[in-house]
């Protein structure tokens, strides 16, 4: 459903909502692909929006956040979608009347919002996803967080001021 007049697509209660990511590590992109009862939406990210939702969504709940299981799995098929948008802001509200969860979006520098619904159940699965999503890239050294090369060259520590590789 589209209200022209704020640029607002509302796209109702999730029935299909999953965080991906595509492409190899260090070059991944990150969406959220999402099936509505009144449409769909290939919701286009940046990993640390996916990350801080994730965050947020987990406090808003009063939930704790899950261990990440690292292993990289990425999407390579094209999904279709009613509405594709890059998401330059996402906010979360709670009706308690209906004890459902908004995701809402302004996407594309400002030119609408999309709008979505969810359970309590849907958004803490989400969230989890979505941490797994973020940690499933590249392998981050253990002194100082930056990211591993993806095969065996050295990496330049700024913890240890050298060389070392990953294995080491």
């Amino acid at each position: 459903m589209t209200n022209d007049s704020e640029n607002t697509w509302e796209l109702g209660d999730v029935i299909h909502i999953v965080p991906e990511s595509i492409g190899e590590p260090g070059s991944r992109r990150f969406r959220i692909n999402v099936t509505c009862s009144n449409g769909s939406g290939l919701l286009w990210v940046e990993k640390e929006q996916l990350y801080e939702l994730a965050l947020a969504i987990k406090q808003l709940l009063g939930h704790s956040v899950p261990e990440h299981n690292n292993q990289w799995d990425s999407v390579y098929g094209i999904a279709t979608a009613d509405y594709e948008f890059y998401v330059t802001s996402i906010s979360l509200g709670h009706d308690q009347s209906s004890d459902r969860y908004m995701l809402s979006t302004e996407v594309d520098g400002g030119m609408g919002s999309l709008i979505i619904w969810m359970s309590e159940l849907e958004l803490d699965g989400f969230a989890d996803q979505a941490f797994d999503v973020c940690a499933s890239g590249r392998t981050r050294c253990p002194l100082c967080g930056v990211p591993l090369q993806t095969d065996d060259q050295a990496h330049v520590c700024a913890k240890t001021n050298g060389h070392h590789k990953p294995d080491e």
